[in-house]
């Protein structure tokens, strides 16, 4: 299944096996020609299996006492992966070799190597050449380049072997070696084969493959799931066209994420994720990678600019910072935030550190972030960093269509896969009043009707007395509502529920979308019943929308793998 933008734009994919379909004459003749050098040059000429090959392979793994090669051809290679157990025995290879023969009986050479680059797994969960294409380079496959292609053709003998990314060189060695053979069979030019050999191949970002939205894009999942089955979500080929905006999404990731930084900086500094001695100049990475494990065992948030260092010097105005494979300085202005925070002396502690030696010390890893400027010797510049532990959530919805344009669910969907936008009921305090002061209009209240701000308490006949207060924790005697809703005042506020009645106020905000189950008291004036953000955010809408209520929507529609449409 492939879900898209609101321009139409793939942002996510759920599969068992990625695949795209291509006809053989939308596959271009030198992917062909390369899978053919380093699979089986003589496909063309033999009936489904290669007697010589065969022997060949049979002649080495005699004498190596084992299985060490394979002399299966591509018709062969399609029974394997599509009949056979991946057992190696001299009795499959029998087996092979008779499904081989009625395989090429019944279907063309062109329609074999047609079902091969479109079954062949090439790693990355990518099957077939289109989906290897799109995973390692962000391309289809007619427009990669010759190395490119010849990287490609390579990675079905071993696909983990010879991931580009898990062992660039020896993905390059093998690349390399298809190049030769190309080159030896006449498939391309001396001269081609060279300048393909002496070139680097550009990696699409394996992070780029990820969801690029995540939260809305499980969100998605778990609704086609459950109306189309699990057959359908993964094997059914469906497009649902949805009606997020990948702009609206990135500022609410960026906004989310850069906000949380910020709160949890003002909470302080946690310390170290570890310490490890340098000997000199000598860091023992490897401890490194274990401390970084054990500190994020879900992975950390992959950013350009972000890695783990080593501190190797201290003096008060900056640390000598070591990563794998740069150095540079953290000043203590890049690190003030970095404060020991004291929970009871205030909650949001803002004092500013101002010696480096009170924070860190030789040995340290530490999380910092590259910054783009360097220091007057030309030295880089770090700052200190750390991973939030707060959490957060944002939800965009348009009022006029309830099209939901944004969605992030937490920080990091890795480490957390539970969506706050739609799961959490967090108690939303005074941003439940515009729901009231809405509801008492129905009642005959205006924004000019009045109602004198003094001290009441509530008589509870199981529990103490009540006696609600403001915030500023004073009194202000007559105030129309108009201001009692700008200044957000409690007390009046739960004197307008009792006036126009609690049952009017729940039946309202069952009107505006709230589904939470709303406790049936006073107290529900200052929003203390737990609701959702999606609820919250729907009943907002109303307003905006000049009283029309419109049902938050993420789907537009979605087709079957024919394009027939399913709903709308």
């Amino acid at each position: 299944t492939e879900v898209y933008d609101d321009n139409n734009k793939l942002i996510s994919e759920f599969y068992i096996e990625r695949r795209v379909l291509l006809p053989l004459n939308n596959i271009p003749s030198i992917m062909k020609l390369a899978t053919l050098a380093v699979e089986d040059d003589q496909f063309y000429k033999h009936k489904g299996f290669n007697f010589k090959r065969i022997a060949g392979a049979l002649w080495s793994n005699i004498k190596a006492g084992g299985v060490v090669e394979g002399g299966s051809t591509i018709t062969q290679q399609i029974t394997k992966t599509m009949f056979l157990t991946p057992e190696r025995t001299i009795f499959r290879k029998i087996r092979e070799a008779i499904l081989a023969t009625r395989i090429e009986k019944n279907f063309s050479k062109d329609e074999i190597l047609e079902i091969y680059l479109n079954q062949i797994y090439y790693g990355h969960s990518a099957y077939g050449v289109e989906a290897a294409a799109l995973v390692y380079f962000g391309r289809h496959i007619n427009e990669l380049t010759l190395p490119e292609i010849a990287m490609i053709a390579g990675l079905p003998r071993a696909p983990k072997l010879y991931s580009p990314y898990f062992s660039p060189d020896r993905a390059k060695n093998r690349r390399n070696h298809i190049l030769r053979r190309m080159e030896s069979l006449g498939y391309i030019t001396h001269e081609e084969a060279e300048n393909a050999s002496n070139s680097d191949f550009k990696l699409k970002d394996r992070q780029d493959r990820k969801n690029l939205a995540p939260y809305f894009a499980e969100y998605i999942r778990q609704y086609v799931e459950d109306k189309y089955g699990s057959s359908g979500l993964y094997k059914g080929g469906l497009k649902v066209y949805t009606t997020l905006k990948i702009e609206f999404q990135e500022a609410a990731e960026s906004a989310v994420k850069e906000g949380l930084r910020e709160i949890d900086k003002r909470l302080g500094y946690r310390g170290p994720l570890g310490n490890v001695k340098p000997l000199g100049q000598y860091i023992d990475w490897r401890k490194v990678d274990e401390i970084e494990l054990k500190n994020f065992p879900e992975g950390r948030e992959k950013n350009g600019n972000r890695a783990l260092g080593v501190v190797t010097e201290v003096i008060p105005e900056k640390v000598l910072v070591f990563t794998k494979d740069i150095r540079g300085y953290i000043y203590v202005q890049d690190m003030e935030w970095a404060h020991k925070h004291d929970p009871s002396v205030d909650a949001l502690s803002f004092g500013k550190m101002k010696n480096a030696k009170d924070i860190l010390k030789v040995g340290d890893v530490v999380d910092i972030k590259i910054l783009e400027e360097k220091d007057k010797k030309g030295n880089l510049k770090f700052a200190l960093e750390q991973e939030p532990v707060v959490q957060s959530a944002l939800l965009c919805i348009e009022p006029a269509t309830g099209f939901i344009r944004a969605m992030v669910g937490g920080y990091d969907f890795d480490k957390s896969k539970f969506n706050r936008a739609i799961q959490a009921q967090r108690q939303p305090g005074s941003s439940f009043k515009p729901i009231v002061y809405s509801a008492s209009f129905e009642k005959g209240f205006t924004p000019a009707s009045i109602f004198i701000d003094s001290p009441v308490i509530f008589e509870e006949k199981d529990e103490e007395n009540w006696k609600p207060a403001n915030f500023e924790e004073k009194f202000y005697g007559p105030t129309n509502l108009r201001t009692a809703l700008t200044h957000s005042r409690n007390v009046i506020t739960v004197k307008l529920l009792q006036s126009m009645g609690i049952k009017h106020g729940l039946e309202y905000a069952r009107r505006l979308g709230i589904k939470s189950y709303l406790t049936p008291d006073l107290s529900l004036a200052l929003g203390t019943s737990g609701v959702t953000l999606h609820e919250l955010t729907s009943a907002y809408g109303v307003f905006t929308n000049r009283g029309i209520k419109t049902e938050p929507m993420a789907i537009k529609s979605i087709t079957d793998k024919d394009g027939n449409l399913l709903e709308e």
